[in-house]
């Protein structure tokens, strides 16, 4: 109980017993907490070095114990223990600070901020940092055009796994890109990944410019759309947002939709991103409060979304849910 004032079990109990019998000596209370003298002497060095216990002088004595009463004794341990924590958290704050002021210059270098709802970043590492940050923020919708005209990556390039999390959030994803019949075998496989869990999309014979918008209420395109990894600007003014918006709808409305490949059918077209990450879900073995929390639904929602899945199937149970599933490529 009073560990946090420096005093362990056993001379917390050396020390009661102590304040029930003041006149005992080492022997006897050792004999009492049934431990030897060693252990008792350790006990009252420890509350020697807390000022709970002083030696006296008398005239036919030296050295005898004495505690010093418990209220001033661990009143001024207590005070004590209180003026730590305060330095400790006052250190906490400053670091707090100091960390803050590391990210702000972290996520400022290569930015060149002229407002609130503009800012600028040069440089490719710059550019990087932003589409990860941007597409992390993403809750509800992101939207991209990802031109395959840079070749060996770039800062613009599709960061798979980022948006595979994105889509087990349940975030939509729309991604337009230049027609992948001739892109590499790494493109394509994955661009199938995307599809396959859920993300929608489409092709065109070519594109204007680099482009993401997230939730519509951010949007990164490049400074220069013939050098685009050499800068971005980001957006959050509402009119420039509605025509980049209208901008890709008229793009996507023109787009082809993926072909199907390797066996995939038509039919995985009709699951939404969310009811195929509850099914991937499922076939990874999630408990449904999990998978609800994965998805950031309720629980009620999710079983609800199952029930309404089973139907579809045709599954009479969470097996039969998974197998089906599975067998039409959703998982």
């Amino acid at each position: 109980m009073l560990r946090v004032l420096g005093l362990d079990l056993g001379t917390e109990a050396v020390y009661r017993l102590m304040l029930e019998h003041p006149s005992w000596g080492v022997d006897r209370l050792a004999e009492a907490l049934d431990t030897d003298r060693p252990t008792v002497a350790r006990a009252l060095d420890t509350l020697a070095d807390l000022a709970l216990l002083r030696s006296t002088e008398t005239g036919d004595a030296s050295g005898a114990l004495r505690l010093v009463p418990p209220r001033a004794g661990l009143g001024a341990l207590l005070e004590r223990r209180q003026n730590e924590l305060a330095r400790t958290q006052l250190e906490i704050d400053a670091s707090r600070a100091a960390v803050a002021d590391l990210l702000s210059d972290y996520a400022a270098l290569g930015r060149d901020p002229r407002d609130g709802v503009v800012e600028r970043f040069r440089g490719t590492e710059a550019v990087q940092r932003l589409q990860t940050d941007l597409t992390g923020r993403a809750r509800g919708e992101l939207l991209a055009l990802a031109p395959t005209t840079v070749s060996g990556g770039g800062p613009w390039e599709i960061d798979v796994p980022l948006h595979l999390d994105l889509l087990a959030r349940g975030v939509r994803v729309s991604v337009l890109h230049l027609d992948s019949t001739g892109g590499t075998p790494e493109r394509r496989r994955a661009v199938r990944r995307l599809t396959q869990a859920g993300a929608e999309i489409r092709t065109l014979p070519s594109l204007p410019l680099q482009l993401r918008i997230v939730d519509g209420a951010s949007a990164a395109l490049p400074l220069d759309p013939d050098d685009p990894d050499q800068g971005a600007v980001l957006l959050r003014e509402p009119g420039a947002l509605t025509g980049l918006r209208a901008l890709f709808t008229h793009l996507w409305d023109q787009a082809e939709p993926l072909p199907d490949a390797d066996g995939e059918t038509g039919e995985t077209a009709a699951y939404s991103p969310q009811e195929r990450a509850l099914l991937r879900f499922l076939a990874e073995g999630l408990t449904d409060e999990a998978a609800a929390r994965r998805l950031g639904i309720s629980l009620r929602s999710e079983r609800r979304m199952i029930s309404g899945l089973s139907e579809r199937f045709g599954a009479h149970s969470r097996f039969q849910l998974g197998l089906q599933a599975a067998r039409s490529g959703l998982v």
